[in-house]
């Protein structure tokens, strides 16, 4: 099997995949508490409960604990959206497609917290930076393919700018969505539906 990004080498049993597993979920929830930059590796074993040794093992630094985080979110991502981009998810009318494309993408950035300093990145980490733009790349592929679909006719260049025109929307107001009660979050999340449903019902040449 080979390595997996950011790793200095791969466990060769269950325990070490299971310290491996607790490495990175720390990780994730000190990300998410005090940012990346300000995360260290110490900080990192006290939260997985192990030794700072144990972790050194698996990984050289904090970058490649960053690393390997950040392909884990990516695979998580990728099926997330292979949930919501699939066949019968592509052939439901506009409103009930963008229902079940924010919901369930809010859901997700809900349940990870630690997934969101890795997809907003920053302007002074270059890790980051580059984590931020791999999860970035993704999402707008699988957007870009799903406007194909719908539109096969619309020209690359149109398509590639109304994925990113809505991977950047969704980007911007998830985070309002997580600042308020459930109420709030609600009318948030509406209003991302329906902002984004008028701008590509027009784009899209009208209601499905």
């Amino acid at each position: 099997m080979a390595k997996r990004k950011g790793m200095r080498r791969e466990p060769r049993q269950a325990r070490g995949e299971r310290r491996v597993g607790a490495v990175l979920d720390a990780a994730a929830a000190v990300f998410a508490e005090v940012g990346y930059e300000e995360a260290t590796t110490n900080a990192i074993a006290r939260r997985a409960r192990t030794s700072i040794g144990s972790l050194y093992q698996f990984f050289p630094n904090k970058a490649a604990v960053l690393q390997a985080l950040t392909a884990r979110y990516l695979g998580q991502l990728r099926a997330v959206h292979d949930r919501v981009f699939d066949a019968a998810s592509l052939r439901l009318p506009l409103p009930a497609f963008y229902d079940r494309l924010i919901d369930t993408l809010a859901e997700f950035h809900r349940a990870n917290p630690g997934f969101r300093p890795l997809f907003y990145g920053s302007t002074t980490s270059p890790e980051l930076a580059a984590a931020a733009a791999l999860l970035h790349q993704e999402c707008v592929r699988r957007a870009e393919a799903a406007i194909a679909t719908r539109a096969a006719r619309l020209a690359p260049e149109r398509r590639r700018l109304y994925a990113v025109l809505n991977v950047e929307v969704v980007k911007a107001l998830l985070p309002l969505a997580e600042s308020g009660d459930a109420a709030r979050r609600a009318r948030v999340l509406a209003e991302v539906k329906r902002m984004l449903l008028a701008h590509m019902t027009q784009a899209l040449g009208g209601p499905d």
